[in-house]
């Protein structure tokens, strides 16, 4: 059995290397990569064998019919990740011994491959340390086998080989990330896996979707205001727009009509209250971009081809894989008006077969009540006055679940109030539709910006009336503050002070909430997310914009000539630095009593002499006390001086300064 050596800590790398990839695959080609790594790693200890030939043939076949099982013959990023993992993995049964570099330096190189392919799924900065970390241990994995036949270089030695070359290879990054001209969306992608992967809202609604979500503190976008944020009944993140249902689930028109945003005007108008900021949306593997209502000017460098759909969502022309930066203007008042012919009436329909109670209920205002805007006001004061309660966990509702929660549970989440509530319009001949989206901000102390998370999404109603256009109105609203139930508060209290939510007493904290532990972890969370926020800013959201900033600030035109001129000098600049370092660094590598040496010989060739380096010291003393006779004590001194510290047993540190001193003080007449 061998001992633990650099040949074991090869597959542990390599296990490292891949453990991101092995979470999001399949947990068969997971295991069978392990399979493959764990045999490597006995086999390096020299407890088994590698497999014969043969064998590992069959493993190949085993490893293609696994993938295929999996992912068929559609090529993905999933697909070719998999692939990518069971053959680098593969490739380690190959591996005879320590000294077969061919196929270790092979394994390593894929390893950095493996590694790049992580950023296809995200660019978040602890990503970016945690392959920053592993090319170091690849890279000294690959100076050591490199060495491993001579045993020249220490463990020391290979760090600072290691560490010379990534301190030459960072000012290199810095100047190709700020000179190498910005291309809007990523470099290279491989197919994404349909909804694989889908986090937040969905272009669905049935009871209980959107109070799934409530229980996830996972971002869903972050913002910057560039004014003061509006007041928290004018925060409601417009998302998708349902306006068809069967009673149960509800979805959006099937219509793909666009708007573009030019024609933005013509459907929205009194626009006022302006407030601009920028949004870093999480990927989401949607089209959708949130806004505030009602967005009247979008830029974003990152984003193109967005559009609305007739509902006034705001889509981009592809998903949503990337994190993805633009900045929006939006009016907080507004008038929304009707987008096509059909809208209004779509959005009339109630399903003849379900919800009859709900039905009953709407068509009985209507024959007593012949004012929509009375109308409204009543059934908002069916949720305030009649014990209906505001809670995550309202319990299951299937069957005619508007039925079920006006008139049995009245127990709900966002949802069956927007439901319900649509359902009441449409039943009182009142045109009305689901709007889901995200509500409220949670504000980050440290970074002074705002986060909505996934626990944001809620769930509003818009109300067709003749003289107003669409109306924006919130259910959850009408519910007092004592019929919120604490499960509700158990997602973040500083969140709820930007809710739409009419609490006019937040529940205090108490005197052991209040403690150093809670805020001091407080303040720990926000940090992290601050470093997140901005590194996403500046690093990943460094784009076309902030790259001609920079040159204008460098008093440059912003086109790709002067990109491309910066990027050469600077390389240029920078190889000329590199090379004064190497030869400073020779020269200080001399010995002082050689390099002075050279330096007594330079002064007698430069005055006529053509003194060799081979010539012995005794031969160059005759010479030279015969051309410079006058000089002769000073140049058989500083001669003799050169053989005893050159040849003695120990040099005396005063005798080094006095040979020095002389040959500085040497004047050949």
């Amino acid at each position: 059995m061998n001992s633990f050596s650099i040949y074991s800590l090869l597959p542990i790398i390599l296990f490292i290397t891949m453990l991101p990839h092995l979470w999001t695959i399949s947990i068969t080609i997971s295991f069978a990569s392990l399979f493959f790594l764990g045999w490597f790693f006995l086999h390096s200890l020299g407890i088994v064998r590698l497999p014969h030939k043969y064998l590992t043939f069959l493993l190949l076949l085993l490893s293609i019919f696994i993938l295929v099982v999996n992912y068929g013959f559609t090529f993905s990023q999933k697909a070719s990740i998999s692939l990518l993992c069971l053959m680098l993995s593969l490739k380690c049964l190959e591996v005879k011994n320590e000294l077969d570099r061919r196929n270790i330096f092979l394994i390593l190189f894929l390893s950095y491959f493996v590694l790049v392919t992580h950023f296809l799924y995200s660019q978040d900065i602890f990503l970016l340390i945690f392959n920053l970390i592993n090319t170091l241990f690849i890279t000294l994995l690959l100076i050591s086998f490199n060495r491993k036949p001579q045993g020249v270089l220490s463990f020391l030695t290979n760090i600072s080989l290691l560490s010379k070359l990534f301190l030459k290879a960072i000012p290199i990054a810095i100047i190709l990330f700020l000179f190498f001209p910005r291309i809007p969306g990523p470099l290279w992608t491989l197919p994404d896996d349909s909804s694989t992967g889908t986090t937040g809202l969905s272009d669905e609604m049935y009871p209980g979707s959107v109070s799934e979500l409530s229980n996830s503190e996972k971002i869903a976008f972050r913002v910057d205001f560039k004014t003061s944020p509006p007041a928290a009944d004018k925060i409601y993140w417009r998302g998708p727009v349902l306006s068809q249902t069967d009673g149960f689930l509800w979805s959006q028109h099937k219509s793909a009509k666009k708007v573009p945003i030019a024609k933005l005007n013509q459907f929205v108008s009194h626009l006022k209250q302006p407030v601009s900021y920028t949004i870093t949306l999480e990927p989401h593997q949607k089209k959708w971009l949130f806004t505030l209502e009602m967005p009247s000017q979008i830029d974003g460098d990152t984003i193109k081809g967005f559009y609305f759909n007739q509902d006034l969502q705001l889509l981009n022309q592809s998903n949503i894989n990337q994190l993805t930066q633009y900045h929006v203007t939006s009016m907080t008042e507004f008038q929304l008006n009707s987008i096509h012919d059909n809208e209004v009436k779509e959005s009339a329909l109630f399903p003849p077969t379900h919800n009859p109670r709900t039905l009953a209920l709407g068509k009985q205002w209507r024959q007593t009540i012949n004012n929509d805007k009375k109308i409204i006001s009543i059934a908002l004061d069916n949720y305030r006055l009649n014990n209906f309660y505001y809670t995550r966990q309202p319990g299951t509702m299937i069957d005619d679940p508007s039925d079920q929660f006006l008139f049995d549970k009245k127990r709900g989440f966002c949802e069956h109030y927007a439901s319900s509530f649509v359902l009441l319009m449409r039943a009182a001949d009142i045109p009305a539709r689901v709007v889901t989206g995200y509500q409220g901000i949670e504000k980050n102390e440290v970074g002074n910006y705002y986060v909505v998370r996934q626990s944001n999404a809620h769930a509003w109603a818009e109300v067709w009336l003749k003289d107003k256009g669409w109306i924006r109105v919130d259910p959850t609203v009408a519910i007092p503050a004592d019929h919120i139930e604490a499960d509700i508060f158990a997602t973040n209290l500083d969140r709820l002070n930007f809710s739409s939510l009419n609490i006019p007493n937040l529940p205090k904290l108490t005197a052991q909430q209040k403690t150093a532990v809670f805020n001091f972890w407080k303040q720990i969370n926000q940090s992290i997310d601050n470093l997140k926020h901005q590194w996403n800013n500046w690093i990943l959201g460094y784009d076309q914009n902030k790259q001609n900033l920079l040159l204008n600030l460098m008093g440059l035109q912003a086109h790709w000539q002067n990109l491309i001129s910066l990027l050469v000098s600077s390389m240029f600049i920078l190889l000329i630095v590199f090379y004064a370092m190497t030869l400073y660094k020779q020269y200080h590598e001399i010995d002082p009593v050689h390099r002075f040496y050279l330096k007594f010989i330079s002064k007698l060739n430069k005055q006529g002499m053509s003194i060799k380096l081979s010539d012995a010291p005794y031969q160059i003393k005759k010479q030279a006390m015969i051309q410079f006779p006058q000089s002769a004590t000073a140049i058989k001194m500083i001669i003799e001086q050169y053989i005893m510290i050159r040849y003695a047993s120990h040099t005396d540190k005063q005798q080094l300064k006095s040979f020095i001193s002389n040959i500085k003080q040497l004047k050949l007449i």
